[in-house]
């Protein structure tokens, strides 16, 4: 299944729904492409959703290239998870929370709104 979804900042993304897997990719074009999967398999009515954000020389097979929201690149895993799936680091990387580099709060938060957006998009409308 494709379909497109805007966000709240405006970024707009051409989201391609793989259901046999559970999978999406989410391509926003020159701001990177991310892939978004269930955080619990087989347990949809736990609020948890894994957004991979991919890296530079990604080898997944789907290309992920990191994620541009305002002024940063946000590489690696997170874990979006609770009723209003807020990222947290993802228990296999806990050391490695892609929003830990953000100084300013307000920078930091408006990046974790977004990633809470497009963690309810998935859970709410794909899962």
């Amino acid at each position: 299944m494709h379909t497109t979804v805007t966000f709240d900042n405006g970024d707009t993304a051409r989201i391609s729904y793989f259901k046999d897997i559970g999978h999406a990719l989410y391509d926003f074009g020159d701001l990177g492409k991310i892939a978004v999967q269930p955080g619990y398999f087989g347990q949809p009515d736990r609020h948890a959703v894994t957004i991979s954000l991919g890296r530079p020389g990604d080898t997944s097979g789907y290309g992920l290239t990191g994620l541009d929201v305002g002024d940063w690149n946000l590489t690696g895993t997170v874990m979006c998870t609770g009723y209003d799936l807020t990222p947290h680091p993802h228990p296999h990387t806990p050391t490695n929370f892609p929003l830990a580099h953000i100084d300013n709060p307000a920078d930091r938060q408006a990046v974790a709104d977004h990633l809470s957006q497009i963690a309810q998009h998935f859970h709410g409308t794909l899962a």
